[in-house]
């Protein structure tokens, strides 16, 4: 592939591209350096080894969000040899973003939410970060539930290529405490005052249905802790319609099947266990089976945007590789399941960490095209996505920035700002009954 642009050439040669959403798939790709600066929440490391153990750096143990000037809201992790850093105002104003080692200064920001609960415990001494945890920083309060502590992958080193679930030991089967999830959530709502949405997600078994039993298992916990739930998702494996009839009968909204790339080639090279676990042509034929029971648009599935460029001498150019990804979209649309995408991020514990990340032509070529999926197939947004939440992909951002360009079809009819409306003050029933 042809040498990396730049962010201020990328700028120039996509003009119709806002440079904020440029800035924000840079910034994905690298990271940030946080320097003394206060921001994120503590994180609990679910599954990455490195992270559990002591020797790291403090920052590596946070996560959260920044907002740029105009909005856009953009996910932060830690990288310590990101070329931006994170700078606080010596009078004591809000922080600002420079290019890291120099007195370059590329934008004013407004930091996300810190929590305060992610470093509490129950009554039982359970971390309450251990039992729900901020999702990707999103700015209305939405919740990933990790109930799988172990990926079967690994033990043949079949892991997901782009994936920092690794060397985690022996399998650890979690019971849900509905004591601890009900005083966990009571201490969320209270705090935060909304969440968004509550992602159920885990690691991967090669029996499916026994991975299936778990988010059963959970979502009862959860249903019985009394608290009125926002839109739930089953991030799981793709399942076979019995299985998927089950999620449905459990009282998920959404079911989400990640096949993580499109092509073909890519299987065997990024996603070896799903490739031996269920297969690409099954994976397929296993959401199409879960449209028929959970409806047009309320399947989903994400694809990591960029991890094709770390497979040498499949695509020959930058833009060939995001319009795989386009096909994998446009195969979605066209069979009522909604694309989902996530940028991918290089760092972290995964065996693809010292690749380096897509450029930024690749997403200037994703973005476009997958805006122009919202004009051409009518298909409802998620109730789970707004531009507060959705801190790895762009549609949001274009839907708002350029309307006029980019908000064609459902961008243009979906609440982007609101669709949360509790954690903005525009009304909405409260989110919890205790």
């Amino acid at each position: 592939m042809p040498s990396e642009m730049t962010l201020d050439a990328a700028v120039r040669a996509f003009p119709e591209i806002p440079r904020s959403a440029l800035l924000k798939a840079d910034l994905l790709r690298y990271g940030f350096q946080f320097g003394q600066v206060q921001v994120g929440s503590r994180h609990y490391h679910h599954h990455d080894e490195r992270g559990q153990k002591g020797g790291v750096a403090a920052q590596a143990h946070v996560q959260g969000s920044v907002r740029l000037p105009d909005g856009t809201t953009v996910f932060m992790a830690h990288n310590p040899a990101s070329p931006y850093t994170i700078l606080s105002d010596p009078d004591g104003g809000p922080p600002s973003l420079w290019v890291s080692g120099t007195d370059e200064k590329v934008c004013g920001l407004s930091t996300g939410p810190r929590l305060g609960w992610t470093s509490s415990r129950t009554k039982r001494d359970t971390p309450m970060a251990s039992i729900f945890t901020p999702s990707l920083g999103g700015g209305c309060g939405p919740l990933a539930l990790f109930l799988l502590r172990h990926c079967e992958f690994v033990v043949d080193n079949e892991e997901c290529r782009f994936c920092s679930w690794v060397r985690m030991g022996k399998s650890r089967e979690m019971r849900p405490d509905v004591d601890d999830m009900r005083e966990t959530l009571g201490a969320i709502w209270d705090e935060q005052r909304s969440i968004g949405y509550l992602a159920f997600s885990g690691g991967s078994l090669f029996d499916r249905t026994r991975e299936a039993d778990a988010f059963l298992t959970y979502m009862s916990a959860v249903h019985e802790t009394g608290v009125k739930l926002p839109a739930t998702v089953a991030a799981i494996q793709a399942l076979d319609a019995p299985d998927s009839q089950r999620l449905k009968d459990a009282g998920f909204d959404y079911a989400c099947y990640s096949m993580e790339v499109w092509a073909e080639e890519l299987w065997k090279e990024i996603v070896p266990g799903k490739t031996r676990s269920v297969g690409r042509a099954h994976w397929m034929k296993c959401l199409t089976d879960a449209v028929k029971i959970f409806g047009e648009g309320r399947v989903l599935c994400n694809f990591v945007a960029g991890v094709e460029t770390a497979v040498p001498g499949l695509y020959d150019s930058p833009e060939a590789a995001a319009d795989s990804t386009l096909e994998g979209m446009k195969w979605c649309c066209e069979n009522g399941i909604y694309p989902r995408y996530a940028v991918w991020i290089v760092q972290g514990g995964a065996r693809l960490s010292d690749q380096k990340p897509a450029p930024l032509e690749y997403y200037a070529r994703l973005m476009v095209g997958r805006q122009q999926l919202f004009q051409d197939y009518p298909l409802s947004v998620p109730a789970t996505d707004c531009v507060h939440c959705l801190t790895q992909s762009f549609e949001a951002d274009l839907a708002r920035l350029d309307p006029g360009r980019y908000a064609i079809g459902e961008a243009g009819r979906h609440p982007w700002e609101h669709a949360h409306p509790m954690a903005h003050g525009t009304g909405g029933s409260s989110l919890a009954e205790r």
